[in-house]
C-alpha cells in the first residue's frame, strides 16, 4: 500500500479516526506522517504521558559506553536518545533494544506483550502465530516441570494450529 500523501513510498503508518461517527483511514509513509503531525499541530497524544514515564524510568545512566552508542540498524536512533525521549524510532527498535526495554515495559504494564485490539488487516494468521508462540512457551514450562501429559496435549494443539496455518485457514 502506497502513501496517500506523497504516492511514492510504502505506507507504514496507518491512522484510523472516527469523525462524526464515520471511520476514516489514512495510510502514510514515515516522513509524511512526521510532516503531517508538525503541520497539523496535533495536540499531545494520551500515550505521550506514558512515553514521558518511560523516559523518566530509563534516565538512570549506567555509564556503559556500549549501551549509549548502540543504534537501531533500521532507523539509526541511538539507545541514548530513546532513553532520554522515552520514544522509540521505529518498530524494529523494540526488537533491537529488547534487552533494555523489556524490563521497563514489564514494570510499567505488567507484561511486554500487546493485549489490546489488533488491526483487521493483519488477519487471523497473526493471532494464530501469537497463540503458537504462547503455547510453545507453555510447552517448555510443562516439560521443565516434568508434566509430560500436559506437554503432549499442548504439543498436539501446536501441531493442529500449524496445520491450520499451512492450509491458510485463519479462522
Amino acid at each position: 500500500m502506497q502513501c496517500q500523501r506523497c504516492q511514492q513510498k510504502d505506507a507504514n503508518v496507518h491512522i484510523t479516526q472516527i469523525v462524526n461517527g464515520e471511520k476514516q483511514e489514512t495510510h502514510l509513509c514515515q516522513e509524511c506522517a512526521q510532516d503531517m503531525k508538525i503541520s497539523l499541530g496535533l495536540p499531545p497524544l494520551p500515550s505521550q504521558n506514558l512515553t514521558n514515564l518511560l523516559g523518566f524510568l530509563t534516565q538512570t545512566d549506567t555509564g556503559d559506553k556500549k549501551e549509549r552508542d548502540t543504534k537501531c540498524p533500521n532507523c539509526s536512533i541511538p539507545y541514548k536518545k530513546i532513553r532520554e525521549a522515552g520514544c522509540v524510532g521505529c518498530s524494529e527498535c523494540y526488537h533491537y533494544f529488547n534487552s533494555y526495554l523489556d524490563p521497563i515495559l514489564r514494570k510499567i504494564h505488567g507484561t511486554n506483550r500487546h493485549s489490546g485490539k489488533t488491526p483487521k488487516r493483519l488477519g487471523g494468521s497473526y493471532m494464530i502465530k501469537r497463540q503458537i508462540e504462547d503455547l510453545k512457551r507453555d510447552l517448555k514450562q510443562e516439560v521443565e516441570k516434568e508434566r509430560y501429559e500436559e506437554a503432549a496435549r499442548i504439543r498436539d494443539e501446536i501441531i493442529a494450529l500449524e496445520e491450520k496455518m499451512a492450509r491458510g485457514d485463519d479462522r
